[in-house]
């Protein structure tokens, strides 16, 4: 999972290893590296990407990739 707060979109790995592009417009999803989450796939700005992003497990290591 990679996010940048400046553009405020980021990428999900699914589990094949594909990035799916999220949007955070107003900041909502707080994510770090190897949470698991389950999303569904959408269309926005023309381009597939997660929505309804939903937390089900935190990673315990806590490693924080927020730009």
């Amino acid at each position: 999972m990679s996010y940048n707060k400046d553009v405020k979109y980021g990428f999900i790995s699914d589990l094949n290893g594909q990035k799916i592009r999220f949007y955070n417009d107003d900041d909502l999803v707080i994510l770090n590296v190897g949470d698991l989450v389950q999303f569904a796939i959408g269309v926005i700005k023309n381009r597939p990407c997660a929505v309804n992003i939903m937390m089900l497990c935190r990673n315990q290591n806590k490693v924080d990739k927020h730009n």
